[in-house]
């Protein structure tokens, strides 16, 4: 399975990154995203695009476009505000929001949705319960690993209906993929992971999963295949984490896309 989560290069969650303060002011995310889908076109992979319910509302066109060339639009909340930072009516209304804003661009009915961030964790997993009532059919929201800003280590790492309150939910997770290293799991298929980690490491892993039967899913942002774009100015440690190998990144994507056949995660779902 093949995703975007598709939003600005200024949205991001770090300490004293407001990123109302840099929307309007210009980016290359129109050439970001015309690249993105001609990769996809060339290619023959189907994706799903997880867009901002702003970056709808700034660009409904790019919105129309990914829904016209038959990728799956679905929703990234809002902003790009954390999860676990709302209550669950903030988190549901976030959603609902960004939903409805996404259905009016595409005369569609948006299916999944997934945290900024990774931000659905233990301490507020009760919220997948929101997307439930809102009739969403899946969530990708789930990383079963842990960093210092997301993540359920203990978290299943197979596509389930994920159970809340001692029910189980009319609704798929689909987590993202990872690989066991001494003991612990540790992402390889998407954002940093898919930057810093080689391109025949990132095709093993791939093809090893295949072969058990199982589907990997792929992550990237926009920004991470535009070296020329602006950047937030962060610590040495989040700005490593944030930017390492841009440089590269097109070319590793486009290298795999023609390795693996890629579907979105609907498509998937649906022939499951």
């Amino acid at each position: 399975m093949l995703s975007f989560d598709t939003e600005e290069w200024f949205h991001a969650n770090y300490d004293n990154i407001n990123p109302d303060l840099f929307r309007g002011q210009g980016s290359n995310f129109r050439a970001q995203m015309d690249t993105l889908l001609q990769l996809c076109s060339d290619t023959g992979s189907r994706a799903t695009f997880f867009v901002l319910g702003c970056v709808g509302e700034d660009y409904p066109d790019v919105v129309k476009a990914i829904a016209q060339q038959g990728h799956d639009v679905a929703s990234h909340g809002y902003g790009h505000q954390l999860a676990y930072q709302q209550t669950y009516d903030e988190f549901k209304a976030d959603v609902k929001k960004s939903v409805s804003i996404l259905e009016d661009i595409t005369g569609n009915k948006v299916q999944g949705y997934r945290a900024p961030s990774w931000s659905i964790i233990e301490s507020n997993l009760h919220y997948l319960a929101a997307l439930e009532e809102l009739g969403l059919t899946y969530d990708a929201s789930i990383f079963p690993v842990k960093t210092f800003l997301y993540g359920i280590p203990t978290a299943p790492t197979e596509i389930h209906q994920p159970r809340v309150n001692n029910r189980m939910l009319n609704l798929y997770e689909v987590p993202t993929s990872v690989v066991k290293l001494f003991g612990k799991n540790i992402g390889f298929s998407g954002g940093f992971y898919f930057r810093f980690f080689p391109k025949f490491l990132i095709k093993h892993a791939i093809l090893a999963a295949n072969r058990q039967g199982r589907s990997c899913i792929v992550y990237l942002h926009p920004r991470e295949i535009d070296s020329t774009e602006q950047r937030l100015r962060l610590p040495h440690l989040e700005s490593f984490i944030h930017y390492c190998n841009i440089d590269s990144t097109k070319a590793k994507l486009e290298a795999i896309m023609q390795s693996f056949q890629f579907t979105s995660i609907a498509d998937h779902l649906r022939n499951k």
